[in-house]
């Protein structure tokens, strides 16, 4: 190799050292996002609420967590329900989320049912979310609750989620 192929070589070796350390610098800047707790529970069979119009907290999906600083939170839940049909009334079920056993009425609601229905019994899919602005650092159990104005009327498949963010 000449003169000339030698200065090559040192010019690669220095663009290659020169790379390394711009990627290293890159690196070491690059902001770093935070990985936010999130927490999930799932039930797969069926519940039948009851007694009529009293709220009942779906079993084995209630969440309890805690948050060691003020956190924004989503509230996703979900589930099918088996609606019965009635021809002279209606037959709802209605979705309430409850934050360390108190229902939260100033949230939204959800509701799944006929009026005067003529079949006999209707699927629905059910979705309630929410989510909170500021929730202060504490211990938390959140559920959701569910009333039937109809016995018979069940859910099932019943899905829910939290994830938190930075408030």
């Amino acid at each position: 190799m000449g003169k000339g192929g030698a200065l090559l070589g040192i010019l690669g070796i220095l663009l290659g050292i020169g790379g390394l350390g711009f990627g290293v610098i890159n690196w070491m800047n690059t902001p770093v996002i935070p990985h936010e707790p999130h927490w999930y529970s799932y039930h797969d069979t069926e519940f039948i609420p009851g007694p009529v119009a009293v709220y009942n907290p779906i079993p084995n999906i209630s969440i309890v967590f805690e948050l060691g600083r003020p956190m924004s939170l989503h509230l996703l839940f979900t589930c099918s329900a088996k609606i019965i049909g009635d021809v002279a009334s209606y037959s709802d079920l209605f979705f309430y989320f409850m934050i360390n056993n108190v229902q939260q009425t100033d949230m939204p609601w959800g509701r799944a049912g006929s009026h005067e229905s003529e079949s006999f019994y209707e699927y629905y899919t059910v979705s309630l979310q929410h989510y909170i602005e500021i929730m202060p650092a504490g211990i938390y159990n959140i559920t959701v609750v569910v009333m039937t104005e109809r016995v018979g009327n069940l859910i099932r498949e019943s899905s829910f989620w939290i994830q938190s963010f930075m408030a």
